[in-house]
């Protein structure tokens, strides 16, 4: 069997017992250099990934506490929507006058009293939705629940403002006529 390099040279005279010690013991301590500082790379790099998904998981619990604030905001504006039509509808009578309104597309027809119609067209009252039932309030109160939730309210008529420069304006043209 061949002997090593390090007994081949000392064998040889090229390099002396005190160097061949010393070569081994700087490999040894290399190695275990390489061996230590290895362990902690990868201990390094097992805290880093911890890190990151202790910081994954706090921005994924920011944005479900955001979207569950957002989702109560929501419920309490829809508690406050609901407490105003129910305090301020205005029961209406099944009336005999048809008014039309548009509502997601398709004409709906409201029976109610000429009273109302008159009201309706007038800007006096305005129509709002609650679970495909169609309810009668005062425009004020519609106006506060437009500001909450603008898809609660079906129709809303704005009074008309008559313009002084007008020359028909002795002419009114009633648009509640009934054909």
């Amino acid at each position: 069997m061949s002997k090593s390099l390090r007994d081949q040279l000392m064998k040889t005279g090229l390099a002396t017992k005190q160097q061949t010690l010393k070569a081994k013991t700087s490999v040894k301590k290399k190695k275990k250099e390489a061996a230590t500082h290895g362990v902690s790379t990868e201990q390094e790099l097992r805290r880093q990934q911890l890190k990151a998904e202790k910081a994954e998981q706090t921005e994924r619990d920011r944005l479900l506490n955001r979207k569950r604030e957002e989702e109560k905001n929501n419920n309490a504006i829809m508690a406050q929507v609901l407490q105003l039509i129910e305090r301020n509808s205005i029961s209406r009578k099944k009336g005999d006058v048809g008014y039309h309104f548009v509502y997601e597309g398709k004409v709906k027809k409201l029976y109610v009293t000429e009273t109302i119609q008159s009201q309706l067209s007038k800007g006096l009252l305005a129509i709002a939705v609650q679970k495909e039932e169609f309810i009668l309030i005062p425009v004020p109160v519609a106006k506060k629940i437009a500001e909450r939730m603008p898809n609660i309210i079906v129709l809303q008529n704005q009074k008309e403002q008559v313009d002084n420069d007008d020359w028909y304006a002795d002419y009114q043209i009633p648009d509640d006529l009934m054909w």
